[in-house]
């Protein structure tokens, strides 16, 4: 049986409805103190580990998690934990989303959720209580593991690509940057390009609101979180303490035994520090932490991730790049050149080191087709698909990740975030861009399968930007 709820104190109950109503098997504690005998059982919770196909405990759960599956699709679709039922939380092929957040400051969050009761049905399906979700960690395993290619098996879908190797949004490069910003908001926001740009990548349902019928959709967003937990516990980042994220919930999930369950944002921050816990690796240049022990050290980082801190998005400058652009598809587009370029590249200089640039790109109409990418240079008018994405001027890419029509516009926002600071940085260290030189964008567009499905497709956009951020980290009282 996992830990449950076995004491808080009242001023906390607002913030931990959502597991109270759930019966999770979280423990929040006013103090852990000495109480070593406790710790031990939160040490011991279930461990989400690395897919390798060398981990025996990994294929051991991936194993379970093949019999859970199976055992979902043989349900029928009214019962709330089926395959079908679980899967059209998220959305469904054709209509696009349902509950599911993208472009939200809940993008995570809701994820969190979806995941730790899909992994408590698995578990109720199959008995394994120590069961855990293991996650693929394509930045260090490019390669789908097997077990998800083989036809016939549970975990089998048709896809078009299962090896991320070399796929350049996955890559160091693209998620150093990420990782490394200390804002909430930036942080979520442009992870969501990766992420979407694995499902589109990896194609067929994936692409659509009906990822999640896919398997492996459950594995892929495993590493999102795991992203997050490693941003957060490792890295010692802060979660928003804002009252009305907090208390945002959902009440579309399903307990093990199929009834219906109410769960708050406040309380998902909590997930990975006492109800589940991440086997570490890398991602990108970030290391393998090491495990927190002792029950002070742990009793510390509890009370910062309970804590939170303020955070909101100070845009400190606005460059406009364009407005109201239409480009085909199959024709890279060139900004002109940015206007007040010099306080632009100023705010990267020594004079002003403490910000960050993001490309953000507005779409005035989802496309019909969304199978391709959307590579960003800047100061390379003569990029085009063959251009390499290990070029310097290369600062991250966008796809289309969802169904056009239906929620989709409502389910997501209608922009795309790109950290191109280091980009920026780089040109300045070339001597490529010098205050007061201007600054120019570039979109290119490169099909995810052979060739483009609507090579005649027109990419709509209201308006490209750049924006200029502090880079501030806000630590509660009592922090580490």
């Amino acid at each position: 049986m996992d830990l449950l709820f076995q004491m808080h104190s009242p001023q906390r109950r607002g913030f931990i409805k959502g597991l109270a109503d759930a019966a999770l098997g979280l423990f929040v504690a006013t103090s852990l103190g000495g109480c070593e005998a406790l710790l031990q059982k939160i040490r011991d919770r279930p461990t989400r580990r690395r897919l390798t196909a060398t981990s025996a405990a990994a294929q051991a759960d991936l194993q379970t998690y093949r019999s859970a599956v199976q055992a979902m699709k043989a349900l029928p679709a009214s019962d709330g934990r089926s395959w079908a039922a679980q899967a059209a939380i998220h959305g469904s092929v054709t209509g696009g989303f349902n509950f599911c957040q993208h472009g939200t400051p809940h993008f995570f969050s809701w994820h969190r959720a979806y995941l730790f009761f899909l992994e408590d049905i698995c578990r109720g399906l199959t008995g394994e209580s120590r069961f855990a979700l293991p996650y693929w960690n394509w930045n260090q395993d490019g390669q789908m593991d097997p077990a998800f290619t083989v036809a016939g098996s549970p975990l089998f879908h048709p896809r078009n690509v299962t090896n991320l190797t070399g796929f350049a949004p996955v890559s160091n490069t693209s998620l150093d940057p990420i990782l490394d910003d200390p804002n909430f908001l930036t942080f979520s926001g442009t992870l969501e390009g990766p992420h979407g740009d694995v499902h589109v990548r990896i194609g067929q349902d994936m692409r659509t609101g009906g990822s999640a019928i896919d398997p492996v959709f459950w594995m892929h967003h495993c590493m999102i979180d795991y992203c997050w937990a490693k941003w957060n516990l490792e890295l010692g980042f802060d979660n928003p303490n804002d009252a009305s994220w907090v208390a945002t919930s959902w009440n579309h999930f399903f307990r093990r035994d199929g009834s219906p369950v109410t769960m708050t944002a406040g309380a998902t921050t909590l997930m990975p520090l006492l109800s589940y816990q991440y086997e570490p690796s890398a991602i990108g240049t970030h290391a393998v932490a090491a495990e927190v022990r002792a029950a002070e050290d742990f009793a510390q980082l509890r009370r910062r991730v309970e804590a939170g801190a303020p955070v909101q998005l100070d845009i400190r400058q606005r460059f406009l790049i364009a407005e109201t652009v239409q480009t085909p598809i199959g024709r890279p587009y060139s900004s002109p050149p940015v206007t007040q370029a010099s306080a632009l590249t100023g705010l990267l200089t020594e004079r002003d080191p403490a910000s960050n640039l993001f490309l953000n790109v507005e779409y005035a109409r989802f496309p019909e087709a969304n199978d391709f990418f959307v590579r960003v240079f800047v100061n390379l008018p003569g990029a085009n698909a063959a251009t390499p994405t290990t070029d310097v001027h290369y600062a991250g890419s966008l796809s289309f990740f969802g169904s056009p029509g239906g929620r989709h516009e409502q389910m997501h926002a209608t922009k795309h975030l790109v950290n191109v600071t280091q980009t920026l940085r780089a040109l300045m260290q070339r001597g490529e861009l010098r205050e007061g030189s201007p600054v120019t964008v570039q979109l290119v567009a490169v099909p995810a399968d052979a060739q483009f499905r609507r090579p005649d497709l027109v990419l709509q956009l209201n308006r490209i930007e750049l924006l200029a951020t502090p880079i501030r980290v806000t630590k509660p009282a009592g922090s580490r």
